[in-house]
């Protein structure tokens, strides 16, 4: 019997770690880590943030308003082509560590 062991790797199923049938086990349940990702601004540069992946996009638009200085109703965010939406998180979107965030501009009409 093993006790206090870490099952850290998710590719492995339960029995190749040597759990079976009657096995008991612990869940610990922890808050989502901190990630860096890549936002690239409308002048084609690169920086970086620090996210959580559970963070709402509405949320992350605030943080580039503040060091962008573009108002989070004119951004428009692209990951993997996919626009992200305000209703959403950033997981929704498949937004993992070093993902590049793309930052487009609302087209004013007229």
């Amino acid at each position: 019997m093993k006790i206090g062991k870490t099952l850290s790797d998710d590719s492995l199923s339960l029995g190749s770690c040597g759990l079976q049938s009657g096995s008991v086990i612990s869940l610990l349940l922890t808050e989502p880590t901190t990630i860096q990702v890549f936002l690239k601004n409308q002048d084609g540069r690169l920086n970086t943030y620090e996210i959580k992946p559970d963070e709402t996009v509405t949320a992350f638009k605030q943080k580039v308003q503040a060091r962008e200085g573009v108002q989070a109703s004119q951004q428009r965010l692209l990951h993997e082509s996919r626009e992200m939406m305000d209703g959403g998180r950033l997981s929704d979107y498949n937004v993992k560590a070093h993902s590049t965030i793309v930052l487009m501009l609302h087209l004013r009409g007229g």
